[in-house]
């Protein structure tokens, strides 16, 4: 029953905090009659089930390893993006459910988003939280200090405006799975016509690619509101009504020699060639 009340719950509100709230009273719930690490893998269960329902690759791979019996048991992180106004709120919610911040990523000053990476050892549950964030924010304790809201928005903040919080509206924006790379990326491009980008590391020791972005429709409250701020032309605005905007992707990945951590350049590059402002035209 908790299970279900994870894949059903109410995401979308008129006030974002007011699904904070309601994911916090079902989490509740579920630690009280479950405890925590179990209560856990019930939510990510239904997390990566909700971020698969709107991605295709997502959708082409499960299916084959679902006939293996092996469901996602091979996801190494799931991947959240959050606005600055609620990514402690986000923070907060996670570490109710024993994750504890691990290493923090920036992406250099250049790149205008960081991320904290949080763990969940009994449940073996990895997340990569990505938010918009200046240099000098980095020495502070970002990830539990509230963050001021900006006029400008970065690739993450303009992610979150378009399609919603990931921890609601939105899901994920990748999940990121162990596989032989290389046959990964044959299979799905020649048995389901799904193209896997350019790798953005390619070491003996990690390789990543995500797979062609998944387009979702924006919602015209939302569009008006991105436009009417000016982060995006009115031609632009026109071309998401149109084609959509990238809103997720399946990543291919295959670690190597036991190593567990991230690779800082590609991981930015990648994340500045996904930002929507970089598909349209100007």
């Amino acid at each position: 029953s908790h299970l279900e009340a994870f894949l059903t719950r109410r995401r979308d509100f008129d006030d974002d905090l007011d699904g904070f709230v309601h994911a916090n009273i079902l989490l509740d719930a579920s630690i009280t009659r479950l405890g925590i690490d179990l209560a856990c893998d019930l939510f990510f269960h239904a997390e990566r089930d909700f971020w698969q329902r709107r991605n295709r690759a997502a959708q082409f791979q499960k299916s084959r390893q679902d006939k293996l019996g092996l469901g996602w048991a091979n996801h190494d992180h799931h991947t959240y993006r959050s606005s600055r106004k609620h990514f402690s709120r986000m923070i907060s919610t996670f570490e109710k459910l024993d994750f504890v911040c691990r290493e923090r990523f920036y992406a250099g000053a250049d790149s205008g988003w960081g991320a904290q990476v949080l763990e969940q050892p009994t449940a073996g549950v990895i997340i990569f939280a990505d938010v918009d964030l200046s240099p000098d924010e980095l020495f502070n304790d970002f990830a539990h200090e509230p963050l001021p809201d900006r006029d400008q928005l970065g690739t993450v903040g303009l992610w979150c405006a378009l399609h919603g919080e990931a921890f609601l509206q939105a899901g994920m924006h990748h999940l990121e799975c162990q596989f032989d790379f290389d046959s990964l990326k044959q299979q799905m491009e020649e048995t389901a016509g799904i193209r896997v980008m350019k790798p953005f590391t390619n070491f003996p020791y990690l390789r990543q690619a995500f797979t062609e972005g998944e387009r979702w429709p924006v919602p015209e409250k939302r569009l008006a509101a991105v436009l009417a701020t000016g982060q995006i032309t009115p031609e632009q605005a026109e071309q998401i009504r149109a084609q959509g905007a990238i809103g997720s992707h399946l990543e291919n990945l295959e670690r190597n020699e036991g190593f567990k951590g991230f690779n800082q350049k590609g991981v930015s590059d990648i994340i500045a060639k996904t930002d929507p402002r970089r598909h349209l035209a100007v």
